[in-house]
């Protein structure tokens, strides 16, 4: 897989998570201290999540990260 279909894929996940769990964009760039615009570029897959920023958007959205990336690897 390459990188951009990476990102996509990762971002996808996340806002299908997100809108399982009833929670806006906003709220979830609320609870994960940043910006509106940085939630909408990774759930499109244009902006990488950094490590620390993967982990507290998953942490919000009760995701377990082993089972999350599992398919990934």
């Amino acid at each position: 897989m390459d990188k951009d279909s990476f990102k996509k894929e990762i971002g996808f996940k996340i806002k299908v998570e997100r809108m399982r769990r009833k929670i806006s964009q906003e709220k979830l760039a609320e609870m994960a201290d940043c910006s509106l615009s940085y939630i909408g570029f990774v759930e499109r897959g244009e902006m990488s999540l950094s490590l620390y920023n993967f982990v507290k958007i998953s942490s919000i959205l009760e995701l377990d990260v082993d089972e999350f990336l599992k398919e990934f690897v």
